[in-house]
């Protein structure tokens, strides 16, 4: 996948804008808030309809505006497309596919691999276990067509069992209720080891390539990367993202780790089944008592240790931000394999947090392997970069010129 041209109208802060690329590198240099990451944005909506911000398309349309407009031509396995897509004030979006109106565009979409490291993703590191889970779903959303519909059976099912446990006490017996649990629970089970088995899978390959990359950038470093289920002795806090889990033992080593991906390989699906569904029949008192449900895939984490450590805790900012952005690295080499196309990445500010060794690192991994885009608020982050070909386009007054 190759963008050759993007062309926006009414999008964000620019009225009309159109830019060439020729390269696999471009860079897109401005001050903060002249507009680098709303292109970025752009791309992203481009190849999966919508902002990797938790945002209303509304938010997209230029004030006052009709429409907005998204289009652009796309190198997809050697052969040139026109994408273009309209969002509409209300939020609604319609998307032409070499000028033919599509209803279903899931297909197009995933035509278009795209990976985008953002500031915020940091947060996959150091906040709660939701950034974790979240990350790992949205992969396999990509690469497996049925995810995404067995993620939302599950929520539906998770949905009517904690409805269920709003109705019951924990001083009575529940008998007329017990059944009807009887049948969630099983539900619950069935489809929740389904989605625990497809992460556990995906960490298995992800794995791979995560520990490559964290090497690469940090030689005579342990690291290490596994899935914790939430029965592992480990009450996931969603509450907070500071304090630390019972998966730690006191000096920050993670313990039980029989508990985590071991527990897959030695069992397999029966082990998770099992092990889920009697975990549920423990906690039924507390779950009662909370009115929610607190075992299954929604609880379970993912963790990354640094010489037997979690990470979160006892890695240096540096570590962690390397770590981040080792996962997206890691995602593309997924990608790239299950779907057998060449994603696009794009890089938000993510050298201004950067030594210049990593920055040169990076941008040496990169080169010409995918198409990259990176915004970047100071050309001074750059200047004592040795870079591969590249074009550099400055934003000022919502326009871009190429340096």
């Amino acid at each position: 996948m190759f963008i050759k041209t993007l062309e926006l109208i009414n999008y964000r802060n620019y009225p009309a804008i159109r830019l060439e690329f020729h390269n696999h590198l471009v860079l897109l240099l401005g001050k903060n808030g002249a507009g680098k990451t709303n292109l970025l944005e752009s791309v992203y909506f481009l190849a999966n309809g919508k902002s990797h911000k938790s945002i209303p398309n509304s938010d997209i349309v230029k004030w006052g505006s009709a429409y907005s407009v998204i289009r652009a031509v796309v190198d997809i396995d050697g052969k040139e497309n026109l994408i273009e897509h309209q969002i509409d004030p209300d939020g609604k979006v319609k998307i032409r596919f070499n000028k033919i109106f599509l209803k279903n565009r899931q297909a197009v979409y995933k035509k278009m691999p795209l990976v985008i490291f953002s500031p915020d993703d940091l947060r996959i590191i150091k906040s709660a276990p939701v950034f974790r889970r979240e990350f790992i779903d949205d992969i396999l959303s990509k690469i497996s067509p049925d995810f995404h519909n067995l993620k939302l059976k599950y929520q539906k099912i998770l949905s009517q069992r904690n409805s269920l446990l709003k109705g019951m006490d924990v001083n009575s017996d529940n008998n007329l209720r017990k059944d009807t649990m009887d049948t969630w629970n099983e539900s619950l089970v069935r489809n929740g080891t389904s989605i625990i088995i497809e992460r556990l899978k995906l960490i298995e390959i992800l794995k791979e390539n995560f520990l490559k990359y964290m090497n690469y950038f940090f030689s005579g470093i342990s690291f290490d990367i596994f899935y914790v289920f939430s029965w592992a002795g480990a009450d996931i806090a969603e509450e907070s993202s500071n304090s630390e889990t019972d998966s730690l033992s006191g000096n920050g080593f993670i313990k039980d780790r029989q508990n985590t991906l071991n527990d897959f390989d030695k069992a397999g699906e029966k082990y998770i089944h099992d092990t889920f569904l009697n975990n549920l029949l423990l906690k039924m008192k507390r779950d009662i008592l909370t009115k929610n449900t607190s075992t299954g895939p929604h609880r379970d984490d993912i963790v990354i240790t640094l010489n037997g450590k979690d990470i979160r805790y006892f890695g240096s900012q540096g570590q962690q931000r390397m770590s981040s952005i080792c996962l997206r690295l890691a995602e593309l080499e997924v990608i790239k394999e299950h779907i057998d196309k060449k994603p696009v990445l794009l890089l938000d500010d993510v050298l201004s947090e950067l030594d210049i060794e990593r920055k040169e690192m990076l941008l040496k991994l990169i080169e010409d392997n995918f198409q990259t885009f990176i915004s970047a608020a100071n050309f001074e982050y750059i200047k004592d970069i040795k870079l591969a070909e590249c074009e550099k386009f400055i934003i000022e007054n919502n326009e871009f010129k190429l340096l």
